[in-house]
Order: C-alpha cells, then sequence, then structure tokens
C-alpha cells in the first residue's frame, strides 16, 4: 500500500505529545494518531478513513479531543476537500 502524507500537526498535552498524521492511500484515506510519552515511548492507533463518520467517531472517543478539536477539525476540512462524504 502506497500513502502519501497530506496533514501532520501535533501538540503537548499535559506530558505527552500527540500528533495526528492524514495520508492518502491507494484504498483512501488513513490517520495516525501518535503519542509520544515524556520516556519517548510511542503509541500508534491506524484509522482508515471512509466516510466522516469515521474521523467523528474516533476524534469523540479520543480522551483528548477537546485539546485536539483544532487538529481534527483541520483532518476534516481536508478530507471534505478531497471529497469524502458522510
Amino acid at each position: 500500500m502506497t500513502k502519501s502524507l497530506i496533514f501532520e500537526r501535533g501538540l503537548n498535552v499535559g506530558r505527552e505529545h500527540v500528533v495526528l498524521r492524514l495520508f492518502r492511500t491507494t484504498h483512501g484515506f488513513s490517520l495516525e494518531r501518535r503519542v509520544i510519552e515524556r520516556d519517548q515511548a510511542a503509541f500508534v492507533q491506524v484509522l482508515p478513513i471512509t466516510a466522516l463518520g469515521d474521523l467523528h467517531r474516533f476524534a469523540i472517543a479520543d480522551p483528548y479531543s477537546k485539546e485536539l478539536a483544532a487538529l481534527y477539525y483541520e483532518v476534516r476540512r481536508h478530507l471534505l476537500e478531497n471529497h469524502v462524504g458522510e
């Protein structure tokens, strides 16, 4: 599977650094959510996205959804620009 980076942004939340990366893939889009802890341990979640509802469900389940709201908004905007529907 090939993928190209469309969006990447992160911010510090407490003692962790959280990064959202949106990729265009051969099958649509995927979102990577990376949490880097103070000791540099990293945890990565990958979400395949076929509709905006996928992103919405993922974002509201995120324990940092309030802090990352602006980043999730930007991801949504990029998906809309690329004609990903509800």
